[in-house]
């Protein structure tokens, strides 16, 4: 009981202050947990979409278990590929010093606001709510980038501004490029 407990206030730390909750889990050697809580909350923020779906069609049980593990997957492949890029961007473009494995670990924690998300859907499901879901799912993924950015902050020690230019927007850019290429094709 009292992991759970520690759990749940180191997820709340890094939802109120993610500096301080990094140069915690820096210290104690943490930074796998960032991955634990990235797994679980992407597993149940799907779950929480296949209850919706389920209950707007009609479908059996297994449709939020389907979209438990579909959501899972998706969303580590793009931690992966986020990581991946942030991590290049940070230590090749910005001279950071971090490692890739610590820039996933800790971007791992950037699921921390998926709980926002998991009160959103609960509210459309619960009370069919479309305005309020709509503006906790914007806050959600608003929190989530800068989560990530103090993320790659804590890892590579290259400023707040080069970390959001690593987590959001050089990324957004060679994403840009690369459908504008797949367009013309």
């Amino acid at each position: 009981m009292n992991r759970i407990m520690n759990f749940s206030r180191d997820m709340i730390l890094v939802l109120a202050s993610p500096e301080e909750a990094f140069s915690r889990v820096r210290e104690r050697g943490l930074e796998g947990q960032g991955l634990y809580l990235y797994v679980f909350l992407a597993a149940f923020l799907g779950y929480m979409l296949g209850g919706l779906v389920s209950a707007a069609t009609g479908a059996g049980i297994l449709m939020p278990v389907f979209f438990a593990v579909a959501v899972l997957i998706v969303s580590f492949i793009k931690l992966l590929v986020w990581a991946l890029i942030s991590h290049i961007i940070a230590s090749k473009v910005f001279s950071g010093g971090g490692t890739f494995t610590g820039t996933l670990k800790m971007m791992g924690f950037a699921a921390a606001p998926f709980v926002v998300g998991i009160f959103a859907f609960m509210t459309l499901i619960l009370w069919g709510t479309i305005f309020t879901s709509t503006i906790l799912l914007v806050v959600m993924y608003i929190w989530t980038i800068t989560t990530a950015v103090a993320a790659v902050e804590a890892e590579h020690g290259i400023g707040y501004g080069r970390s959001f230019l690593s987590v959001f927007a050089l990324p957004a850019v060679v994403v840009t490029v690369l459908v504008m290429i797949l367009g013309v094709l």
